[in-house]
């Protein structure tokens, strides 16, 4: 495709869509010669949001759009103006439109994780070997300077070898208890939704793939209250968790922007549940650890409540020579190499790292436009479903109470990830 302009549909107007993706993509509207086109999303108050919101964006750029609006994906999808289709909406319909979006020819961006269960992911993974039409994923770390940096430098020899890996992530996410994130069913789990993100950065940074896990996960921060109101909207009491409500939004709820959100009547598409209100069945806390076929050792441990700190989430490589920390929210990278004789700090920062994810979504954009242009995906499905399968090895173990599994036990096994 080697076109000025590349025709965007959106599938899925919530965070990723709208805030991370959409509003990336109107901003830089004239730079990367994106124009959205198309909307879709199953709530037509949203759509109207979105639109208006974004066609600003654009007009702020000296660019006008006039995005038709689509209640259903099929359509979205057959939109011929429509070149690239970009697949946010709930990970248990990305099968649903990625699989004819895949076989429609046209570009595919699909939000990670790339489906709620492996089975789901085995199934996006055949269709795109089937129209041999890669999509492309959005693994935020991958398009984050300071992960690129460190694995460019472990490249290197930096630090020798590796042999180990640490992920700490102690987040102030309690917003998964709060939305469609609080059941497996839609989502996967917190686990699968944010851990995802870093068992793609075990397979990237191990350039290997794992061969069993083990892990335990605990409920222990809030008990379920059968006499929980269903949302924030209705609580009265005292909360500092609230997402909305009375005494406003705690600190890193990440509220959404418009009034639908308010309107909403099944859980599963409401933003505000109360985090006490039963039925979820995420695991609040967590420590999973993957032994790899080249013998490295990959450690996950992570909290869904926790404060907002400078170092909540850090990446510890060890090698034979040496090792380095990577501090997320500060973009830097402590090395300690040559054997403990030499120690630095790499900046990675630059004038993009203060946007969204850190800059990533802005070189994501960028990333999107030369594989609109024919440059072939960083990583694909491929590297989708075997994030996805860890995921469900991870649960597999920590509902059996730490009990270690065999990725060759869950679907998916014959793939090979990508090694990009």
């Amino acid at each position: 495709m080697s076109k000025d302009t590349i025709g965007v549909g959106i599938i899925g107007l919530g965070a990723r869509g709208f805030y991370s993706i959409g509003s990336n993509l109107a901003t830089t509207c004239r730079e990367t010669g994106f124009r959205i086109v198309a909307l879709c999303d199953r709530n037509s108050e949203r759509m109207i949001e979105a639109r208006d919101v974004l066609a600003g964006m654009c007009g702020g750029q000296a660019v006008a759009i006039a995005p038709r609006l689509y209640e259903g994906g099929t359509d979205l999808i057959d939109d011929t103006a429509v070149d690239l289709i970009v697949i946010t909406s709930i990970t248990d319909t990305h099968r649903q439109y990625a699989v004819p979006a895949l076989r429609s020819g046209k570009k595919v961006y699909c939000d990670k994780p790339l489906a709620q269960n492996a089975e789901d992911a085995v199934a996006i993974v055949e269709a795109e070997a089937e129209a041999e039409n890669p999509l492309i994923m959005g693994f935020t770390r991958r398009y984050e300077a300071p992960w690129r940096r460190a694995f460019g430098l472990l490249a290197e020899g930096t630090i020798g070898d590796l042999t180990m890996i640490l992920i700490r992530d102690i987040i102030p996410y309690h917003r998964y208890l709060q939305a469609w994130w609080r059941r497996r069913e839609w989502s996967g789990g917190a686990l699968s939704d944010k851990g995802s993100h870093l068992f793609d950065v075990f397979n990237w940074f191990t350039q290997s793939r794992a061969v069993r896990a083990h892990g335990f996960g605990g409920r222990s921060v809030v008990e379920p209250d059968p006499l929980a109101p269903p949302r924030c909207t209705q609580s009265a009491r005292a909360c500092v968790y609230r997402r909305r409500g009375r005494d406003g939004a705690a600190p890193h709820a990440s509220v959404h922007f418009g009034e639908s959100w308010l309107h909403e009547t099944e859980e599963k598409h409401q933003d505000d549940v109360c985090v006490y209100a039963p039925g979820s069945d995420v695991y609040h806390n967590g420590s999973i650890h993957f032994s790899y076929e080249n013998g490295v050792i990959a450690s996950y441990f992570y909290s869904i409540f926790g404060p907002g700190a400078e170092d909540q989430e850090t990446m510890e490589l060890v090698g034979t020579k040496g090792r380095m920390i990577l501090t997320r929210e500060t973009g830097t990278i402590n090395i300690v190499s040559d054997y403990g004789n030499t120690l630095r700090v790499v900046d990675c920062n630059d004038e993009g790292s203060t946007g969204s994810h850190f800059g990533a979504n802005v070189t994501l954009i960028h990333e999107l436009r030369r594989f609109c242009d024919g440059a072939p995906p960083l990583f694909s499905a491929r590297s989708g479903l075997e994030a996805t399968r860890m995921a469900m090895a991870a649960l597999r173990s920590m509902d059996a109470g730490g009990l270690a599994v065999d990725m060759d036990d869950i679907a998916g096994a014959a793939r090979v990830p990508d090694r990009a």
